[in-house]
């Protein structure tokens, strides 16, 4: 398979394709910056012109350019997952996976990254395309080339998944924990630190942290591949109750980082320059 050809094609639809290490899940460039824009066609060229990457990432979430998002349902069982798109009675493009597959969708609804029984929907991170070599050596291929079945919600498809939870209930009205004086540095401190707080309850860890694996039973510690180093065993921990993460590698001088330092470090960029563009994406 073409993998620039591949990446051309997804780069029609408003995708973002990144390179992914030989026999791998994790990226070999800073991939959050993607979710923001789709890659130029000389980064395309530059990674996938020559057989430098053969694996690749295809992002999910938010189209570019043009309305609607990817999402992606990761059945682990390969049966399991054939059975079902049989039972959905309509035709969309499958990848076999090194277990089971990827079935993608085109949705006007955002989706939430979530588990089901017996799959995870992904509707941010990346998942490897067709013709990537998973660490087993298992070749992800197309099982069904058709095209992306659009759809108004995943719910079309999914109809079983639980309702999501209700949106938190917002805050009192700011005014009420704003200083009271009325010098200009104050207020513009009190904006910025609301400002923070919003962009943590906003974005999860785990939505730059595709293949993350939870590793309590009530979710709220993770593990997943460092994204800051070249980490083949999983090596950053995640507390979702705090909001924090942290590498036993001792990347980021071994500091744990909540999701703005995260993705100034993916973004290598200041924490300042991370504020401004992940309010951007509220």
């Amino acid at each position: 398979m073409d993998v620039l050809t591949e990446a051309i094609r997804w780069f029609g639809l408003g995708v973002s394709v990144v390179p992914v290490r030989s026999r791998s899940k994790t990226a070999a460039v800073r991939w959050a910056e993607y979710t923001r824009r789709l890659p130029t066609p000389d980064e395309l060229v530059r990674w996938f012109g020559r057989p430098l990457f053969r694996n690749y990432g295809i992002l999910c979430g938010r189209l570019h350019g043009q309305p609607g998002y990817l999402v992606v349902l990761d059945f682990d069982d390969l049966d399991a997952g054939v059975s079902w798109l049989l039972s959905m009675q309509a035709q969309t493009y499958t990848v076999a996976t090194a277990r089971g597959l990827h079935a993608y969708f085109l949705t006007n609804a955002p989706a939430e990254t979530t588990r089901f029984g017996g799959g995870d929907i992904k509707a941010s991170g990346y998942v490897l395309g067709a013709g990537s070599v998973h660490p087993s050596g298992a070749v992800y291929t197309v099982l069904t080339d058709a095209p992306i079945l659009n759809i108004r919600s995943i719910r079309e498809v999914m109809p079983d998944l639980p309702e999501p939870k209700p949106e938190p209930k917002p805050a009192p009205p700011p005014i009420l924990s704003k200083p009271a004086s009325q010098d200009p540095w104050d207020t513009a401190e009190w904006q910025r630190s609301n400002l923070i707080e919003t962009i943590r309850a906003k974005f999860n860890l785990l939505d730059f942290l595709p293949g993350a694996q939870k590793t309590s039973p009530d979710g709220r510690w993770w593990i997943a591949r460092c994204p800051l180093h070249d980490d083949h065993n999983p090596s950053l921990w995640v507390d979702l109750k705090r909001g924090l993460c942290g590498c036993y590698a001792g990347c980021n001088g071994g500091r744990p980082m909540d999701v703005i330092n995260l993705v100034a470090a993916l973004w290598n960029c200041s924490n300042a320059e991370a504020i401004e563009r992940l309010r951007q994406m509220l």
